[in-house]
């Protein structure tokens, strides 16, 4: 019985039982939970243990307590993964070169079905982003993270799989632990420009074309990720 046990076993066994609780009752996002008081009540244990384990459950990302109105059922997220990866990548540059490999790879598998699926609508959304992208840049503001994504994020939204893209998020914001040198307005322009060129590949029905152009657009990133990584390897002995 749980309220025989003490210690980490105790905490574990409370956060199985809400794990399995929101699976029987088939519960969603966003769907509401015992209260911590019931949770005690119905486990036989402290609200202590009950506290904890959900402390535990919402760093994982399973459930969320929203001030005043109780214990609800997160989405399902890739937050920890996140967390995770951005700790450890400050300590090892190699990896993020790895994972932005990971990346480009997984991009470059997708976009036969990309050319295939992807409607006129999708395209129009995509080059009014290119069109405003240049001309943010060309204003000045370079500032651009936010509008690259959701060019990522529009073109392959087009495929519907939805833990695709958040594992593209995952990545996404795992890069931003690198600090690269600011690239010139020129630089920006042709990365623009490389996104551009991606469109027309796609357009075209061309998606071997579409792959090297977008592999092209991870070039500054992939040459600077390396080279630190480089620099930061350990002295032979």
């Amino acid at each position: 019985m749980v309220h025989k046990l003490r210690g980490p076993a105790l905490s574990q066994s409370v956060r199985d039982y809400i794990k399995d609780f929101i699976i029987t009752q088939k519960l969603q996002a966003g769907d509401a939970l015992p209260s911590e008081n019931q949770l005690a009540e119905d486990l036989g244990v402290g609200r202590s243990s009950v506290r904890e384990a959900v402390k535990a459950l919402q760093s994982l990302g399973i459930i969320e307590a929203r001030h005043g109105n109780g214990l609800f059922v997160r989405e399902w997220n890739l937050d920890p993964v996140l967390e995770t990866l951005e700790y450890g990548l400050k300590f090892n540059t190699k990896s993020l070169a790895e994972l932005l490999d990971i990346r480009m790879w997984l991009e470059s598998a997708v976009m036969v079905d990309v050319v295939q699926i992807i409607d006129a609508e999708t395209i129009a959304r995509l080059e009014d982003l290119i069109a405003r992208w240049e001309a943010q840049i060309r204003a000045g503001n370079f500032d651009d993270a936010l509008i690259d994504a959701d060019f990522h994020r529009t073109l392959y939204g087009a495929l519907g799989n939805e833990t695709m893209l958040k594992l593209f998020e995952v990545f996404w914001i795992a890069f931003r632990t690198f600090k690269q040198d600011p690239p010139t307005p020129e630089r920006k322009l042709e990365n623009v420009h490389r996104h551009r060129a991606v469109i027309d590949a796609v357009k075209r029905g061309d998606p071997e074309a579409a792959k090297r152009e977008l592999v092209g657009t991870y070039e500054g990133l992939r040459i600077s990720i390396r080279a630190r990584a480089t620099t930061e390897a350990p002295e032979p002995q």
